[in-house]
């Protein structure tokens, strides 16, 4: 059964592009990857909410970026080495590097904090899509709110494709024999791609072989977020680029190239940029 896409299909039409946050908006005592940044991030003016998934040893899921133990928690050892009862026992270090007393969250407790109409864009969730899949199900009042993503590798993909229930999905895609492996998933209820274009000559994203998908139904996504000074994700044209530089720089020119989604670790500015655009 495919998840009905009318909702999110509509959210695309709704601005000239739409929002999405990095892991929700933080800063200060409210921490990335929790229900507090979920609905900050809702004030921010957010369409779509990026979260990611962690695992415990003992099966049970937490959202959670791993890697980010030793900034977040002052730990080294990885999330998904640890105990449910281990994780629990942790807590967040603050933007200012202030041990506080926010713990990590589960997905169910995420879930049961945050209101249910909005699009949550649930990453690394991948590798654990043999019991994560059937964990979604219990939640019935946002199936039509969450949003898969994953790299194009057939061991995910089949997994998508066989479930019984088809999520929104798209794809985080950099090449066009990954556009080419996906149409061998039939069930696959594909809403949009991540375009990953590290060259600023931009020939993936102007592809022919996306033309049948530019009609405004599918969401073309780019990343404007900054993970390191190395990392282009699309082609220099990112939130530096566009704070420091200006707009037309940056938003100006990812726009221009017939991407309608953006995700930001600065939604408040993007949408102000996006609210200007109408004048």
């Amino acid at each position: 059964m495919k998840v009905n896409n009318r909702k999110f299909k509509q959210k695309l039409h709704d601005n000239a592009f739409s929002i999405l946050v990095h892991r929700g908006s933080h800063g200060g005592n409210i921490i990335e990857n929790t229900s507090d940044a979920v609905k900050v991030s809702t004030l921010q003016h957010a369409d779509i909410v990026e979260i990611d998934i962690s695992m415990s040893t003992d099966g049970d899921f937490f959202v959670f970026h791993d890697g980010g133990e030793k900034r977040l928690l002052g730990e080294t050892s990885n999330i998904n080495t640890l105990s449910t009862e281990e994780i629990e026992e942790k807590r967040f270090r603050n933007s200012l590097g202030e041990k506080i007393t926010k713990q990590i969250e589960t997905f169910d407790y995420l879930y049961n904090h945050i209101d249910h109409d909005i699009f949550l864009n649930i990453d690394r969730s991948w590798n654990y899509w043999d019991t994560f899949l059937p964990e979604l199900d219990k939640y019935i009042d946002m199936h039509e709110y969450f949003v898969l993503k994953s790299p194009v590798k057939r061991e995910y993909l089949e997994k998508l494709n066989n479930h019984h229930v088809q999520y929104l999905y798209f794809p985080i895609i950099a090449s066009l024999e990954e556009l080419k492996i996906i149409a061998d998933y039939p069930n696959l209820n594909i809403v949009g791609f991540e375009i990953i274009e590290p060259e600023d000559d931009f020939e993936f994203v102007r592809a022919a072989e996306f033309d049948k998908y530019r009609n405004g139904d599918y969401m073309f996504l780019c990343n404007s977020i900054k993970l390191n000074d190395k990392t282009d994700l699309f082609g220099g044209l990112d939130d530096n680029l566009a704070l420091l530089k200006g707009f037309d720089r940056s938003w100006d020119a990812v726009l221009n190239l017939g991407i309608n989604a953006i995700q930001t670790d600065w939604p408040d500015i993007l949408n102000e940029y996006r609210n200007n655009l109408k004048k």
